[in-house]
């Protein structure tokens, strides 16, 4: 497959390596489930990608880089060992599923060479449009869930690779089950192997800061409502093994790109909401992008006879601070609630539809978040599944990723990152939101579309943003 006139990638895979944490040092484990996990349970896999410019040779990466990655991945993995275990589930779904660590259970880690020019190396850290399907092969999967034993199925919850341009960069490819953990708890994962990595720390386990050091106690998540038996009685009815995507699909139809917005740009959206709409009170940096993305992609395929049409915005927020009592920032597992809203076409393609599309993403943001009603955070929670089973996708956004998560910040010693993808947008249709690499202060939008809708949303996202200094 080309990608946009430029060389296929061409990928050779030079060894596969299951890494395992010191089994002398990591004593096995298994966690429960939480209502927060179980809402996960089928979802599809999260795909990271982060590119590095760092020049080195076959020779080198080889045999002095790789087994610094090697050890130190070991050696975070002591740590963070329910990531080198599986997900248990029930052949019947009789009881909850679990998380299990064993000793023998272990991380693949696939490593790989392109072939291809280094041309094609900085087509792919572009923020141009560019093919989705062309990432795929940088993105490892996860092993297909088997038999344990006849007594349950045993799913992977992360597959890593990593994959070397020979003498122009390196790609680091990750892929996690969702019901793992969260993207708060999967980027400190990283930073721990970023840590050790750097300098050549990874042969020494006790190296690791206690900022980095995850908190398992899954007593700190109260289920006051129930939810968890609602979420369970809907899910237990679904067999893992129908639902186990272990691999991106081949998509041929759709490109990605990266949109930025500076700190100026973010300054000035918020000023044209609160302009138009002084009354309302929660117009963040994430409430403006998430709502000027929104208020294009609408616009983007409008059609005068779908103004009645309902859109759908939704997004996951950290409960962790906002729980009774609060959770560790470092607790490992999934600790997140949904805001979601609508909005009429009518309204977000108006002269107004940024203000109304703030109004809707802030809203929710605020109602789910700072509400002093009695069931706090998980408000609306025994809803959920009925909600999101009757969407629309074709008029639905979500949000994927955090600026909160500076993944070009971590250094395996290679410096800080090129570029930042989340493949898994192809298949979700959310947007990503990082921080700009560059810029402080700025934001980077990751979108993927059809070609020729994605033609049409780069005008208007340009214009929008050009018009803000008229």
């Amino acid at each position: 497959m080309t990608m946009g006139g430029s060389q296929p990638l061409d990928l050779t895979v030079l060894d596969q390596i299951p890494v395992a944490p010191p089994p002398e040092s990591t004593p096995e484990l298994t966690l429960p489930l939480t209502f927060l996990d179980i809402l996960w349970l089928h979802m599809s896999p999260v795909h990271r990608l982060i590119f590095y410019q760092h020049p080195v040779s076959t020779t080198h990466f080889l045999h002095t880089l790789l087994p610094i990655l090697q050890t130190s991945l070991s050696q975070t993995l002591r740590h963070y060992s329910p990531l080198a275990g599986r997900l248990m589930v029930s052949p019947d779904n009789s009881v909850l599923p679990e998380i299990r660590y064993a000793h023998g259970d272990t991380v693949p880690l696939l490593i790989a060479e392109s072939k291809s020019s280094g041309d094609v190396f900085d087509h792919l850290v572009s923020d141009g449009v560019r093919s989705c399907s062309v990432f795929h092969p940088l993105v490892p999967s996860l092993p297909p869930a088997s038999d344990g034993g006849g007594s349950a199925v045993s799913v992977p919850v992360l597959a890593l690779q990593v994959t070397l341009f020979p003498d122009v960069g390196i790609c680091i490819g990750v892929t996690n089950h969702h019901v793992i953990g969260d993207g708060s708890s999967i980027f400190r994962f990283m930073e721990a192997w970023a840590f050790l990595s750097s300098s050549g720390r990874g042969v020494d386990q006790n190296a690791l800061p206690s900022r980095f050091l995850p908190f398992y106690d899954r007593t700190a998540i109260q289920d006051r409502k129930g939810l968890g038996k609602i979420f369970w009685d809907y899910l237990k009815n679904i067999k893992i093994k129908d639902t186990h995507v272990h691999r991106l699909p081949s998509i041929a139809d759709k490109v990605r790109g990266t949109f930025r917005v500076s700190p100026d740009q973010i300054k000035r959206l918020k000023n044209q909401v609160l302009t138009r709409r002084p009354d309302l009170v929660h117009v963040s940096t994430f409430t403006v992008i998430c709502s000027y993305v929104w208020n294009c992609l609408v616009r983007s395929r409008h059609a005068e006879n779908e103004d009645e049409e309902d859109e759908f915005f939704g997004c996951v927020a950290d409960c962790r601070a906002r729980l009774d009592p609060p959770v560790p920032e470092n607790y490992f597992g999934n600790c997140l609630t949904a805001c979601y809203g609508y909005a009429k076409v009518r309204e977000l393609v108006s002269e107004g539809g940024l203000a109304a599309a703030a109004a809707v993403v802030g809203g929710s943001i605020r109602r789910q978040l700072y509400n002093e009603e009695k069931d706090g955070v998980f408000k609306g929670g025994e809803d959920w599944f009925s909600l999101f089973t009757k969407l629309n996708p074709d008029r639905a956004l979500g949000v994927a990723g955090s600026p909160k998560f500076d993944y070009y910040g971590l250094d395996f010693g290679w410096g800080k990152g090129k570029k930042f993808e989340m493949p898994s947008i192809d298949i979700t249709g959310a947007i990503s939101l990082s921080g700009d690499r560059d810029v402080e202060g700025g934001l980077e939008v990751g979108l993927a579309l059809p070609v020729t809708q994605m033609h049409t949303f780069s005008k208007i996202f340009a214009a929008g943003l050009e018009a803000l200094y008229d």
